[in-house]
This record gives C-alpha cells, structure tokens and sequence, in this order.
C-alpha cells in the first residue's frame, strides 16, 4: 500500500509543479519514511487524550492540546475526535459531565490505572489501548 501511495505521488510530481524535481531514491525513502512516523503518532493520540484529561477539559481545550503536542489529525475533522471521546466513555476509560451545557471530559479511574501501566511500559495493555478505533 505504502509502495502504492509513492508511485501516486511521483506520478502527480512529474506532471505538475514539481515535474523539473527529480524523484530520487532518498526522498523516497525519506517519504517512506515519514509515512511510517506519522502511522506511530496515531497510535500514540489515545495515550495523548489520556494524559492531557488528568484534568477536566471541554473538547475544544483538548483539541487545543492536542495541536501544541504536535498532533493536528482532527483540526479538519474534529467529528473524529468526538467520536474517539466517545469510545472511550463507553469503554469507561472516559468520564464526563455537563456543566452550564458545556460537556467536560475527564479520565475515570479505570482510565488511570491503564494510563499508569502503559507509562510503566506494560505493552499488554499498550497493544490493546492501540486497538480502538480512530473515527475512521
């Protein structure tokens, strides 16, 4: 899929702007890459939401967050990011409230026995935090 994905681009560089740029083999590999770092921070937004709602946040705060610790997947599509709180919730590593008709986030108990044993590097638990889902 990776391979796929570098010939679309290569094919869309020689015919546009880029066309006199020459695709070597290093920016391919650079692409490549850069492809698999940004797959490992998707990974790791869960452990991120975790950590930013120790303390009770609204979704616009987390976002907010978010987009300082580098992570700007949901700017565009911030739908994604209220269905992963609300994955979370049902899965009880989330609570919330509403205040004022303001809804605020927070980690459950539950979410913070989980969030201290991947932070000791208890993979178990890490690999199957990795598995829910991202809203895509």
């Amino acid at each position: 899929m990776m391979e796929e994905r570098l010939k679309r681009l290569r094919k869309a560089m020689d015919g546009g702007m880029f066309q006199r740029m020459p695709f070597t083999k290093d920016k391919n590999q650079m692409i490549k890459r850069g492809i698999e770092n940004s797959r490992g921070n998707d990974q790791d937004i869960p452990l991120h939401i975790l950590q930013l709602l120790l303390k009770e946040k609204t979704g616009h705060e987390l976002l907010k967050q978010l987009r300082a610790r580098g992570i700007k997947k949901y700017e565009e599509r911030q739908g994604f990011l209220y269905s992963k709180l609300h994955k979370l919730e049902q899965d009880r590593i989330l609570e919330s409230s509403w205040e004022e008709g303001i809804k605020l986030y927070r980690i459950s108990n539950r979410g913070r026995k989980l969030l201290q044993q991947i932070e000791e590097g208890n993979h178990r638990n890490m690999h199957s935090f990795k598995a829910l889902p991202e809203g895509e």
